[in-house]
C-alpha cells in the first residue's frame, strides 16, 4: 500500500475485508466447505509482504537493503556511531508514537 492518506488506506482495507467476506459467503452458500478452509491462508499469503527491505535515505538519495545486509552494516559501526544512531532512533520512535496518538480520519 503506497497511499499516505488515512482515508485511502482505510478504504483499501475495508474493500479487501468485504471481498473476503463476500467470497466466504459465496463458498458457504455453494456448500464448498473444503474450499472454504483453504481460502483464508491463501489470501493471507497473497496479502502478506513478499520481501522485507529497509529504505535508507540520505541527501536526496536512497538505497534498499535486505534486513541481513542492514543488520550487518549496523553491527560493523563504531561505538560512537552506534550511540549517535541510538539517540536518533529513540527520537524518531518518540515522534512516530506521537503521530500515531494523534491519528484521525481527514
Amino acid at each position: 500500500m503506497t497511499a499516505c492518506k488515512f482515508a485511502l488506506v482505510l478504504s483499501q482495507v475495508l474493500f479487501v475485508l468485504l471481498a473476503y467476506t463476500l467470497f466466504q459467503g459465496h463458498l458457504f452458500l455453494r456448500h464448498r466447505a473444503q474450499m472454504n478452509r483453504r481460502t483464508r491462508p491463501r489470501i493471507l499469503q497473497r496479502l502478506g509482504p513478499t520481501l522485507q527491505v529497509v529504505a535508507v535515505y540520505y541527501r536526496q538519495r536512497f538505497c534498499l537493503l535486505l534486513l541481513p545486509e542492514f543488520a550487518e552494516i549496523l553491527l560493523q559501526l563504531t561505538e560512537d556511531a552506534r550511540a549517535k544512531l541510538l539517540r536518533k532512533m529513540r527520537l524518531l520512535k518518540r515522534d512516530l508514537y506521537q503521530l500515531l496518538e494523534n491519528a484521525r480520519s481527514p
